[in-house]
């Protein structure tokens, strides 16, 4: 915004040079001449060649009205484009004599048919940079008394050398018109923001209290930019330097990702949104005060300070949120959320469960960020409240840091830290998470009305651990590149319908898993690790307590391929009429698993030994037990203080494995 009151300072220059020189001219020596002084000394005099293909006229009066036809200036010489301005008929209407006394009198400038082309080279200069932008107005009292400004057909773009970006406005219709200098101007707008439909109207103050140096500039805006509504209400301390803002806004409407998207900013997904801001400050030197911000079902509070005096610009925020819906940010890991207008994705044909949509990582602001973030209550999709909510989060150069993220949830506690790098030299973006999980409660977990009913009757305790380091630019590629570790465990479990929608009855069956009506299955204790390379998880551990049978497990889930090939093994604990268990392969995809009963193991095992112990995890996984479920856990007590098989079997029996 400073840069374009700048350059519409310059313009204003411009604009008045171009009378005088004009002026004078015809006044010596006709039209002939007046056109040759513009296209030969003022060239000269700006350093940039001005260029009239059409007739130049000047009627004499009060006003006096000058009118150029295709008026061509040049860009800079480093430019790949010839031109910065052009227009099809310029228009200026003045009283000559106000050039001499002052202040300048401009009942109209207007423009038809105008391509203004602002642009830096990769190195920074500014084509905008030549002889009339010493004379830009410096100070209130030195701007013109503009009446009226009116633009038709014409288009202003902005490219950045550096990074190739383009701005683009199209301006179908503009009209400035301020018929008494002491009254407010008044100003409407048509055309287009690049590409989207924009509408702007309201009043800004007079032209007398522009050029008023000890009263602040009030402005009063309307617009709506697609289906983006923005209203603005305040005042301007120094109107030509866009600062010593005091300015109330609001903004609302629908689509805010592509609202975003507009202005370089990457967002999913979102549901609509309306918010509210005082704009305070100047100079590179911001602050949005007093932040309301109500997308979906969630809200925002606080405050936010920008400072782009930096050769790269740093935003500092403090936001608190008493209710947050995570139903509202699905469109950040592939969802979509209710209440937006943006039309639904196409279903995935490809038979991959795992959601492939593109996180625009090539998008992050080049901005260093500080957050600091603190939520009462946070829902989750199931329904389960998310308390005691805090997170800091860092970007700075161009790498997001999240440490830690804490909250309780469910009886339990999740502690989260991760670094996420969207630029790699050795290829895509690369994430590193660390998640810690101890003593959720499953029932509460999972046992709210916004669950599936399949769930409700889950209960344990579970806690466990991820490290995990991926690259990728989706969810599916992160989980088909990550590498790490990971650990599950439960204790005191109850599992029925849940099992039976995971594996039919025979599969649970010859596992000795027996779901009977509406009787839960009770599981003492689940120890589970998985070393994962190249999205392979591999177990290195799988171990299932029930009453009356211990299951071992191994094998590897391929989340690259999305397909499963795991063995799990049981073993009695007590010597029954249908003690004889069946080992089971999970073979297929992660849409239509397989199971295949091993049943010519069954004669193998008629003489295996029975309830000789129970296979242990390592010592050193027993204490990550212990930190995710709580001391004196039922798993603790299960594999803690039975010694290895192979010590407490007698010889020639046959025992599980060591995992």
């Amino acid at each position: 915004m400073r840069r374009l009151v700048k350059i519409g300072g310059w313009f204003v220059v411009g604009v008045l040079v171009l009378v005088a020189i004009a002026a004078g001219a015809l006044w010596f020596g006709g039209s002939a001449v007046a056109a040759w002084a513009i296209q030969h000394p003022l060239s000269t005099m700006i350093g940039r060649q001005i260029r009239l293909d059409g007739p130049l006229t000047i009627e004499w009066g009060a006003p006096t009205k000058i009118v150029a036809d295709a008026v061509h200036v040049a860009n800079a010489s480093w430019s790949q484009d010839k031109e910065m301005f052009s227009a099809k008929r310029l228009e200026i209407d003045v009283f000559p004599a106000t050039l001499i006394h002052g202040p300048t009198q401009l009942p109209l400038i207007a423009l038809d048919g105008a391509k203004l082309r602002l642009e830096t080279s990769a190195d920074g200069q500014r084509n905008w940079d030549f002889g009339l932008s010493a004379a830009t107005p410096k100070t209130r009292h030195q701007y013109p008394n503009l009446q009226r400004f009116v633009v038709r057909d014409s288009s202003f773009v902005f490219h950045n050398g550096k990074t190739n970006a383009e701005t683009r406005l199209g301006i179908a219709d503009l009209d400035l018109d301020a018929p008494n200098p002491s009254a407010p101007v008044k100003l409407a707008g048509d055309g287009t923001f690049q590409g989207h439909p924009l509408h702007i109207a309201g009043t800004v103050g007079p032209i007398t209290e522009l050029r008023n140096t000890t009263k602040p500039y009030p402005v009063k805006l309307d617009g709506t930019l697609d289906q983006i509504r923005l209203a603005v209400d305040g005042t301007l301390q120094k109107p030509l330097d866009f600062a010593g803002l005091d300015l109330r806004m609001s903004l609302s409407g629908e689509k805010l990702a592509e609202f975003a998207a507009l202005f370089g900013l990457p967002l999913p997904e979102l549901p609509n949104f309306r918010g509210t801001a005082e704009l305070t400050g100047g100079n590179g030197n911001w602050m949005l005060k007093a932040l309301t911000i109500a997308l979906g079902k969630s809200n925002l509070e606080g405050g936010i300070a920008i400072d782009t005096n930096e050769k790269v610009p740093h935003l500092q925020a403090n936001l608190t949120s008493s209710y947050i819906d995570l139903a509202d940010f699905k469109g950040f890991y592939g969802g979509r959320p209710p209440n937006t207008a943006a039309p639904p994705k196409p279903a995935d044909r490809t038979g991959r469960v795992l959601p492939d949509t593109a996180i625009a990582v090539k998008k992050l602001p080049g901005v260093d960020v500080d957050l600091s973030f603190d939520a009462a209550r946070i829902q989750s999709a199931g329904g389960l409240p998310i308390e005691r909510v805090s997170a800091g989060l860092q970007l700075k150069n161009s790498t997001i840091t999240l440490k830690p993220l804490r909250f309780h949830t469910a009886r339990g506690d999740v502690d989260l830290d991760f670094r996420f790098t969207p630029f790699t030299t050795s290829g895509p973006p690369r994430l590193q998470a660390d998640v810690d999980v101890r003593h959720i409660n499953l029932h509460e977990l999972l046992g709210g009305p916004g669950m599936p009913a399949i769930l409700r009757r889950t209960a344990g305790t579970v806690g466990g651990f991820i490290k995990l380091d991926t690259t990728g630019v989706s969810l599916r590629d992160f989980l088909g590149r990550m590498n790490g570790d990971a650990g599950f465990f439960m204790e005191n479990g109850e599992i029925s319908d849940l099992l039976q929608n995971l594996a039919p009855l025979d599969v649970l069956g010859a596992l000795g898993v027996y779901v009977t009506g509406d009787r839960p299955v009770e599981i003492n204790c689940l120890v589970s690790r998985f070393d994962i390379k190249n999205g392979i998880a591999t177990a290195s551990t799988m171990l299932l307590d029930t009453s009356d049978t211990e299951v071992i497990g191994k094998g590897n889930i391929n989340f690259a391929d999305e397909t499963l090939f795991l063995t799990l093994t049981p073993y009695n604990k007590n010597l029954t009429a249908v003690s004889l268990r069946t080992p089971v392969d999970i073979r297929g995809t992660f849409k239509q698993p397989q199971f295949h009963l091993q049943t010519g193991a069954l004669i193998a095992r008629l003489g295996a030994a029975i309830g000789l112990g129970i296979a242990f995890p390592p010592a050193a996984l027993l204490a990550l037990v212990d930190t995710g479920l709580g001391e004196n856990n039922a798993c603790g007590k299960a594999f803690g203080g039975h010694p290895p098989p192979s010590e407490a079997a007698p010889t020639g029996s046959s025992t599980p494995p060591q995992q």
